[in-house]
């Protein structure tokens, strides 16, 4: 009979979320940058800015 034990695993590193905003009751925190919205975001508002900046 083996009588063997592996040891359990490290825990996991816990790694700081990159933004945290606590504001009364209200917690909003955001684990890791969502490029792809960031993305769509700069691709949709800057030509948008740009339109009504330049408009004038």
């Amino acid at each position: 009979m083996d009588t063997r034990t592996t040891p359990p695993a490290p825990p996991a590193p816990t790694v700081p979320p990159v933004f945290e905003l606590r504001v009364g009751g209200l917690r909003l925190t955001i684990q890791r940058v969502p490029y792809r919205l960031l993305t769509l975001a700069a691709a949709v508002g800057g030509p948008l800015a740009g339109a009504t900046w330049f408009a004038r």
